[in-house]
């Protein structure tokens, strides 16, 4: 398990808030941070007084992620078909890879594809 602190990515959290609610396609959303650990997507949880690393934020709706918190974390993600950890490396990678125009335009297409019809 890492020592190291996750690194406050405050760039990427402000894109974030660009994209729509991956489970309404709302705009006006809050980055959401995955608490449950997922070793085997480089995910340890949170530390001690501290939130999960940036990269493990999804954006949603204010009502979705107070919805997010008020329930079994992993079983909201179940309900929704979204694997969030998954997701989340997705859009960092999007992220990562493109300037600020396409990285949002590509973001923004991945979320719709996965939203209910």
């Amino acid at each position: 398990m890492p020592k190291k602190r996750p690194e406050k990515k405050k760039d990427y959290l402000a894109w974030l808030h660009t994209l729509p609610c991956v489970l309404t396609g709302r705009h006006g959303v809050e980055a959401a941070h995955t608490s449950t650990a997922a070793p085997e997507y480089g995910h340890y949880g949170r530390s001690k007084g501290t939130k999960a690393a940036d990269l493990f934020a999804l954006p949603l709706c204010p009502e979705a992620h107070r919805e997010s918190h008020g329930e079994n974390e992993m079983g909201f993600w179940f309900r929704n078909n979204i694997n969030p950890h998954e997701l989340a490396l997705v859009l960092w990678a999007i992220y990562s890879q493109y300037d600020e125009y396409e990285a949002t335009e590509r973001a923004r297409y991945r979320i719709m594809l996965g939203l209910p019809i």
